[in-house]
């Protein structure tokens, strides 16, 4: 069950981080859409299931769409604590009952260059303008491991019986609706997380998240009032996925590295290179892109996904 903070009315989740992200990651990998030949895989080098897999991913992986997260467990306070989430939520008049939840920003490493929350936040900016994907924090609404488990092991069954027959098509077909757009709300499961785009720069990592148990109503602790600020896991991965049945917002096999040091590399008006120091060359295609997943998941936690389209 949560934890509770001995000298506060803290709650914290009995879980980690990674606990979510292994959940997550667990879950999206069986989302595959075999008609249309795509699936959704975590892009990284470092990940166990990509190592020796150069061969298959150039010689299968037609496309793919760059998506970020990051995964945060949540704390939260009831109504009656006097702690700063619960004083600044009122003064907004934002609602507090029974109680809030909420996540803080990482704190910088000395070895890091800038903030974790600016580095999620660069990637959304730049996404975003060329219409390539997105980037948000993903928190779940439960405090407790036990009821977290159950939701996530609940939609996976929900699911076996699809996935493990013959021809695995009926969960497809309630999931895309006419040609090629994704009803990812139709899986309880991505309901009951919530998505936050980073919005606003920061220097101190001394700045939280809250929203409602339900997963709305948010708000920045600066403080600001966000309340259009705050979306399911369902309605952001539509948002990234779009329509299967379009070619909007994928980078091709062949010119992966080119438009990875484009877009994250090359050093355009008033945009800094977000790419480390000696990275891969241009001409390391899907190789720089696994890279790249590593990079952000070993310094600032940020986990690389993407929608990928297969060969025939």
């Amino acid at each position: 069950m949560a934890k509770t903070s001995k000298n506060s009315l803290r709650l914290d989740a009995d879980f980690t981080e990674d606990t979510v992200g292994l959940a997550l990651e667990s879950f999206l990998t069986l989302l595959s859409f075999p008609r249309f030949n795509f699936s959704i895989e975590p892009f990284s080098r470092g990940r166990e299931r990509w190592l020796g897999a150069d061969a298959r991913l150039n010689g299968k992986l037609k496309s793919f769409k760059p998506f970020y997260m990051q995964f945060k467990r949540p704390s939260g306070y009831p109504d009656t604590s006097t702690a700063k989430i619960i004083t600044d939520r009122k003064f907004l008049q934002l609602p507090v009952t029974p109680r809030t939840l909420y996540f803080g920003l990482r704190e910088k490493q000395p070895s890091h260059r800038d903030y974790q929350h600016n580095i999620l936040l660069r990637l959304r900016e730049r996404l975003v303008k060329r219409r390539l994907g997105d980037s948000a924090y993903i928190c779940p609404l439960f405090l407790d491991r036990s009821a977290y488990r159950f939701h996530v092991h609940l939609a996976g069954l929900s699911m076996w019986p699809q996935w493990w027959r013959h021809d695995p098509w009926e969960l497809e077909r309630i999931l895309i609706n006419g040609v090629g757009s994704v009803n990812f709300n139709a899986i309880p499961v991505l309901r009951e997380h919530v998505s936050i785009p980073p919005h606003v720069k920061v220097t101190s990592a001394k700045h939280s998240y809250s929203f409602s148990e339900q997963g709305t109503d948010l708000c920045f602790h600066s403080p600001t009032a966000l309340p259009e600020g705050t979306t399911s896991l369902a309605k952001f991965l539509g948002g990234v996925v779009g329509r299967l049945d379009s070619d909007e917002g994928f980078i091709s096999n062949e010119s992966a590295g080119q438009y990875l040091h484009a877009y994250f590399g090359q050093r355009e008006t008033g945009e800094e290179s977000l790419l480390p120091m000696n990275f891969p060359v241009e001409n390391a295609g899907i190789e720089s892109w696994l890279h790249w997943g590593d990079h952000l998941k070993t310094e600032h936690q940020i986990e690389q996904f993407a929608l990928v389209r297969w060969e025939d």
